[in-house]
């Protein structure tokens, strides 16, 4: 075995996979165990605009945590072919080039966002008066966020790449746990959702700072900040331009339906529609544990081992719909009292349906992840990007008309027909692009032609019975 081939088998092996994977759903249990015992205690102590205030900011930085113009993933893919490849030495310089850039996109970001904030606040939120305060200091948080948010982001997708996810999750677990424990020590201190979301923001940049201690452990000189490089932007750009624009579309299509909610009703339903997308959308702690670990070893295999990569990608696909499988159906077939005891006075009738559409959509999704990653690591990262130029109007203009004509669940309705359009799109786009991994494309829709009628039926009986 050459010496390629043995970096190669050590970046993709079976057992180091599982492992990681494991890693991730460990550090991504923790916090969703955490969420699951604070979002009530602060739904009833914030109130529900307050609580709406402080969902939005929960939602503002998942935003603003992928919106690294697509740079981190770019880095994953370009750090992981360099390992495969033995070129150890050149890794530093793109990852300090791909972050010099990140910064100084997002400082200007920030600016921005301080100094708009109150006519954010004013012409896109309806926050009652006497929030208003609250709410313009929570939208000038988060815009100060914006660059270690995004940068933090980078960082990680380096660790990734060199399979560091016993590192990734010793950062993400304390995170995951301020972020949604964090804010309950706001609640006697007049529960402000200012003081709230000030400690949320500062559990982020401490994340930020403690990736520079750990950077090392991936090639000799990361962690040293160095000036940019010509050669390596240009590489970032040819490589990582088409995951770029599909980077910074996607989380806006993702997030488009909260930030409807908010800018179409009165805040407090952004409080129980926040409520009920943390819960469909806990199916992606799932995805979150296997997709990282899956686009790292795509991105080393896809090149020199095509076939192990479409290997890889049938079994990721076979785990996903099963595994969340039960979830989904208990989702469907139980979405009003599962909500209505959870989350207790902050539930609205229309809670229940919105769930239900939420979690199908979020299940469609998971699935299409697969496609998605196998694409961006080096199938063809240009489709994903047309893709989403394409469906962000078209979506928009779904959400909104949906929104005005059926209310909030209109929205929920209108994410759902995205997510199902997107996902389908992804696999024909694979299919057509990866003639290696076509028989495993072929098994894998009828597996989930059968979990999608269990689905469904599960759904049906769900609506009739609540």
């Amino acid at each position: 075995m050459t010496a390629s081939n043995t970096r190669l088998e050590s970046l993709t092996n079976d057992g180091l996979l599982q492992r990681n994977v494991a890693l991730n759903l460990i550090g991504w249990a923790l916090p969703a165990a955490t969420a699951f015992v604070s979002i009530p205690l602060l739904a009833r102590g914030f109130g529900p605009a307050r609580f709406g205030l402080v969902v939005l900011a929960w939602s503002c930085v998942s935003v603003f945590s992928m919106f690294d113009f697509g740079l981190g993933r770019a880095l994953t893919r370009l750090v992981a072919e360099r390992l495969a490849a033995h070129e150890d030495e050149s890794i530093a310089e793109v990852v300090w080039s791909a972050s010099w850039a990140l910064l100084g996109l997002t400082a200007v970001l920030a600016i921005a966002g301080v100094v708009a904030a109150p006519t954010i606040v004013d012409r896109m939120l309806h926050v009652p008066l006497d929030t208003r305060t609250d709410a313009i200091g929570v939208v000038r948080l988060i815009a100060l966020a914006i660059p270690p948010l995004a940068h933090g982001v980078a960082l990680r997708g380096v660790l990734e790449a060199g399979q560091r996810f016993r590192v990734v999750n010793s950062l993400r677990v304390p995170l995951g746990i301020v972020t949604y424990a964090g804010p309950l020590i706001a609640l006697p201190l007049g529960a402000s959702a200012r003081v709230a979301v000030a400690i949320v923001v500062a559990g982020r940049v401490v994340y930020w700072l403690a990736h520079f201690f750990v950077l090392g452990g991936v090639a000799p000189g990361v962690a040293r900040p160095r000036g940019p490089s010509g050669t390596a932007l240009r590489e970032l750009l040819t490589v990582g331009g088409w995951i770029t624009v599909s980077n910074v579309v996607s989380p806006v299509l993702v997030q488009a339906d909260r930030f409807a909610v908010a800018s179409l009703f009165p805040i407090a339903a952004s409080g129980w529609y926040g409520s009920a997308a943390e819960v469909a959308t806990k199916q992606w702690l799932f995805t979150a544990a296997l997709q990282p670990v899956l686009f790292s070893a795509l991105s080393a295999a896809i090149k020199p081992a095509p076939a192990r990569a479409a290997e890889l990608m049938e079994r990721a696909a076979r785990i996903t719909l099963l595994a969340l499988l039960p979830a989904v159906i208990i989702l469907a077939a139980f979405a009003e009292p599962a909500l209505k005891l959870w989350i207790g006075p902050a539930y609205s009738p229309d809670a229940g349906s919105v769930l239900r559409w939420l979690a199908v959509a979020v299940y469609v999704n998971a699935l299409a992840q697969v496609p998605y990653s196998a694409l961006q690591g080096g199938v063809d990262a240009r489709g994903p990007a047309m893709l989403h130029l394409i469906e962000l109007p078209l979506y928009v203009a779904l959400l909104v008309w949906l929104g005005m004509t059926v209310g909030v669940r209109g929205v929920a309705i209108a994410w759902f027909i995205r997510m199902v359009v997107d996902g389908a799109a992804m696999w024909w786009m694979l299919y057509r692009r990866f003639g290696a991994g076509r028989a495993q494309i072929w098994r894998i829709g009828q597996l989930a032609a059968a979990c999608f009628v269990a689905v469904a039926l599960a759904a049906v009986w769900g609506a009739q019975k609540w």
